[in-house]
Order: C-alpha cells, then sequence, then structure tokens
C-alpha cells in the first residue's frame, strides 16, 4: 500500500511540475512575441548613426548645400540635380543615397506669425515655387545607403535602417538638416508657425498681432535606440544631435 501511495504521490508532483513549467513555457512564448512585435529595435543603433555623420559631416553639409542652392528654374525639370559634376561621387562617399525635401518650411523667422503670413501670401501666388524656396528652406531628409546587415533568426538579409515590423508596420531611421535653430520645449520640437482660418480647430491654435496661426509639435527623445511610449501610427520622432541637425525615426503602419 506504500508504495502504491508514493507512486501515485509522486506522479501528482511531476504533472504538477509538468503543469508548471508548460505555463511558464507558455508565458514565455506570449512575452517574447510582444517583446519582438512592440519592443524590440532591430534598426542601426544612435550612436553608429553619429559616429559616421561626424566621419562623413563635411560630405554631408556640402550635400545640403548644393541641394539648397542649386538653380532650379519653374520650366525646368531639376530632379536629376545630383548627377552634376562629382556630386554622386560625395555622395558614395558619405553613404547616402539621396536628399528628399521634407516638411515643414523653415522660412526665415519661424516663430514670428508676420513672417509666417508673408510666406504664405507667396506660397498661395506661386511665387515661392517659382523662386525655389521650398528647395531652400524644407527640412532635408539625408537617406542613408542601405545596409544589409544578416539577422539571427533570418537566412536572408536586412536593411539596417529599414525594418518591417509586426506591431509598427515599415520603419526607419534617417538624418535630418533644419535650416533654422528649432526651438524644444517640454521634449518636443516646435515646428513654424503657420497661417489657420479664425478660430480653427489645429493644434495650438492661438492669435498673434490678430493673426491666427497653428503649430504641430513633434516629440524629441534623448535617445532613439528603443520604441517611444504610445508611438502613434506614422509618427516621426526626433533626436537632435547638433544645432541643424537630428535624427528621425518614422513608423508607416
Amino acid at each position: 500500500m506504500g508504495c502504491k501511495y508514493d507512486h501515485k504521490m509522486t506522479s501528482r508532483k511531476s504533472r504538477y511540475v509538468q503543469g508548471i513549467l508548460t505555463t511558464l513555457c507558455c508565458l514565455g512564448i506570449v512575452f517574447g512575441l510582444y517583446y519582438y512585435c512592440w519592443e524590440f529595435n532591430p534598426l542601426v543603433s544612435d550612436e553608429e548613426m553619429i559616429a559616421h555623420f561626424r566621419a562623413h559631416r563635411a560630405e554631408f553639409e556640402e550635400l545640403v548645400r548644393r541641394y539648397r542652392e542649386y538653380p532650379r528654374p519653374p520650366d525646368q525639370d531639376t530632379s536629376f540635380w545630383y548627377k552634376k559634376g562629382d556630386t554622386q561621387e560625395l555622395m558614395q562617399r558619405a553613404g547616402v543615397s539621396r536628399l528628399v525635401g521634407l516638411a515643414p518650411s523653415w522660412f526665415p523667422n519661424p516663430y514670428s506669425a508676420k513672417s509666417a503670413k508673408y510666406f504664405s501670401e507667396l506660397i498661395k501666388s506661386g511665387q515661392a515655387a517659382k523662386r525655389g524656396l521650398f528647395y531652400k528652406y524644407d527640412t532635408v531628409g539625408v537617406i542613408p545607403v542601405p545596409k544589409r546587415l544578416p539577422l539571427p533568426w533570418k537566412k536572408d538579409k536586412t536593411n539596417q535602417y529599414r525594418f518591417n515590423t509586426l506591431g509598427h508596420g515599415t520603419i526607419w531611421k534617417d538624418y535630418c538638416h533644419i535650416p533654422e535653430i528649432a526651438r524644444i520645449e517640454d521634449g518636443e520640437l516646435l515646428w513654424p508657425l503657420g497661417i489657420v482660418g479664425k478660430g480653427a480647430r489645429v493644434p495650438h491654435y492661438q492669435e498673434i498681432d490678430g493673426i491666427p496661426v497653428g503649430q504641430r509639435r513633434k516629440r524629441v527623445f534623448a535617445s532613439l535606440n528603443e520604441f517611444p511610449e504610445h508611438w502613434r501610427n506614422f509618427e516621426c520622432v526626433y533626436r537632435q544631435i547638433e544645432p541643424h541637425w537630428y535624427l528621425r525615426m518614422c513608423n508607416g503602419h
């Protein structure tokens, strides 16, 4: 009888331990999937991107200068500006694939309502486009050359600056150049004031000298190595690395 009792107790303990191990295993899988989908950032680190920028700062600055100052007559296609001279060689040395104009435009005195009104009138009249002001004053995105590296769990290779995730869709990192000194307050990058309709329901609406304006703001972090909390769909977040230069991380979900 004692042997049978001991055998039954041992069997119960074994099933109990197996149940605990199974539960822990399931929890591990759940937390692993959660981390992979929502927390794990496979993109290149800030430190590597900043080191690359500093090693090629002269090339970055020169490329942005050429992009902004290239003559752009309104009746000519200037989309292949980078094929002129040695610009393509300069891009290769800098590890840059392309430069693109991004919102917003940083016209002079970006936090002045009167300046916002003046440039708004230039935009409406078509003069801003004719005079190439957007190329001169836009935020310039400097897109790195895709860096192909294998991931431990994949046989193929992935672009270290862009990646498809389950939780956030496509995510990517690049560099941004802002021609003005942007204000950063309470962890937010203040965009230039923009003219809006009186009483409009827009972010940070206000009236300055009787001029109705709105202002977008973007979150700024000390590091982009981890995903920001409450990362909204299609949101870009920033890290300032120099007065005019930023890292940018976006999701396209």
